[in-house]
């Protein structure tokens, strides 16, 4: 029998292999860095036609049972950098899962704050990326993730994106200073439940997540926003109804919640096939993560 972790793991790596895109991976750029004697591996996009510059830069983060690569052709977000002059890393998390601050459920005891600070200084001493510019984004394990960077190393990024993700009940997770925050969340996600609840509770113990309305709660809370304005999107592309909660806040402090009606633990905007579907659950056209994390993240810049 083999256990349940690796079952996930396969499957999630079929689905997304299966997955087509309208960019191949292929133009990032494999690294290598020691990280207290464990070598780590990420994927670096730089946009052509950009050299010399100090660019915005994303730090890309795959779900639990993927990898760097997967995640790069799954989001399609060199073509989106390259439109829009940013340098992307995607880092690849030891066994295909990240070290979020679960306590409970933990899926790795890798030192991966570590490595996001080591990958991001090698990254910054060659001039590639304004360091005031730096955002850190991801899916399921990798959106856990991003909120564990906020609250432990919250002075390298100018905010996150926490795509088919809340927060673990029992993460360790001192009150960071605040910033930008953007949330996209399925309604029908059966890993990481919309609701609140055991995460992928199919796969074994990893954990109890809040609700999507608990995590927007705490940033709320810790940005000082107020109440929230509601804008429904236009129906395109698919019948899921998307709602976008603008929440007031003080400058430099924004949160934004978009919520996919029936969207599944997915990428919005991804490109995915019939068995990731099936899997994961249907994604949404109706608006694109890429597009719209970078929009919400350009309004809150200093002006």
């Amino acid at each position: 029998m083999f256990p349940r972790v690796a079952i996930l793991a396969a499957i999630l790596l079929v689905a997304t292999i299966l997955s087509p895109s309208q960019l191949a991976a292929g133009d990032a750029v494999s690294h290598t860095i020691d990280v207290n004697g464990v070598s780590r591996t990420y994927l670096l996009y730089v946009p052509v036609g950009q050299s010399g510059k100090r660019l915005p830069a994303f730090i890309m983060m795959h779900g639990s049972g993927s990898t760097d690569a997967q995640q790069e052709r799954y989001s399609n977000f060199d073509a989106f950098a390259q439109a829009h002059g940013l340098v992307v890393m995607y880092p690849n998390g030891i066994d295909k899962h990240w070290n979020d601050g679960r306590v409970i459920g933990h899926e790795s005891a890798a030192d991966d704050i570590g490595f996001m600070k080591a990958m991001l200084a090698e990254v910054t001493a060659q001039g590639l990326i304004d360091p005031k510019r730096v955002y850190a984004a991801g899916i399921s394990n990798g959106g856990f993730m991003a909120q564990h960077m906020a609250c432990v190393m919250p002075d390298a990024l100018a905010g996150i994106g926490v795509i088919a993700a809340t927060q673990p009940v029992d993460a360790v997770c001192a009150s960071p200073r605040p910033m930008p925050v953007i949330f996209f969340h399925g309604t029908a996600d059966k890993l990481v439940p919309f609701n609140g609840g055991p995460i992928a509770p199919q796969f074994g113990n990893r954990g109890s997540a809040m609700s999507n309305a608990q995590a927007v709660a705490v940033w709320q809370k810790r940005n000082s926003c107020g109440a929230a304005q509601k804008t429904q999107l236009p129906v395109k592309d698919d019948p899921m109804a998307v709602t976008v909660e603008t929440y007031s806040c003080p400058a430099g402090r924004g949160l934004e919640n978009v919520i996919v009606q029936d969207g599944g633990h997915t990428w919005p905007g991804a490109h995915q096939g019939w068995l990731a579907t099936r899997i994961l659950g249907p994604v949404t056209g109706n608006i694109d993560a890429n597009a719209a994390m970078w929009t919400f993240f350009q309004s809150q810049a200093p002006k």
